[in-house]
């Protein structure tokens, strides 16, 4: 199978705005929590969260910021994700295709779940980069990706996620560094100075 792309997932997310059951699955919501514990409990002033899909985890990232922007490359889901958070004024939805739309920074929490492995390995790498910088000094960036094969990713995520890992420790100090059977979570905060 071909790896998706921007315009597969907007296809994707026009037959369904919740393919992967975000809203009621009970592993997605283990999944949910278990990246909220690695944001950690303090409040974070401005948050980013890459690729939010219908806005799910950002309805709950956004306790943890006074300001949330979420964006995700899919003009349907963003649509969805702005319908879900209008309620809530600290968050903005945007439309955005990474690496290339990174929005700037500083930020003092970024959270990627679930994308890393759908970008090339150069993307990929060009992201993180841009994370890196983005982050605020004492930022925190939190991973959350599936480490099993499956068909449209465009690299294997469980070496995505160890690339990832090994990226972001070189110029960042690592937090949080647990293991599932199915996903991986690492955390990394920047040091101050």
């Amino acid at each position: 199978m071909k790896p998706i792309d921007p315009a597969g997932f907007e296809a994707m997310f026009r037959k369904d705005v919740d393919p992967w059951n975000y809203a009621a699955s009970p592993f997605e919501a283990y999944k949910r929590d278990r990246l909220l514990k690695a944001c950690g409990d303090r409040l974070y002033g401005r948050g980013l969260e890459l690729a939010c899909a219908n806005g799910e985890t950002t309805r709950r990232l956004a306790s943890r910021c006074l300001r949330l922007l979420a964006i995700d490359a899919s003009v349907t889901v963003v649509r969805e994700a702005q319908q879900r958070t209008r309620h809530l004024a600290n968050v903005a939805v945007r439309q955005a295709v990474l690496p290339g739309q990174m929005p700037r920074g500083p930020f003092d929490l970024i959270v990627a779940s679930e994308i890393l492995y759908y970008l090339r390995a150069a993307d990929m790498l060009a992201l993180l980069r841009r994370i890196e910088s983005g982050l605020a000094p004492g930022g925190r960036v939190v991973l959350l990706h599936h480490i099993l094969p499956f068909d449209d990713a465009s690299q294997i995520p469980a070496q995505a996620q160890s690339r990832a890992r090994f990226t972001l420790s070189r110029g960042l100090k690592p937090v949080v560094d647990l293991q599932d059977r199915r996903f991986a979570i690492f955390a990394a905060e920047k040091p101050q100075s």
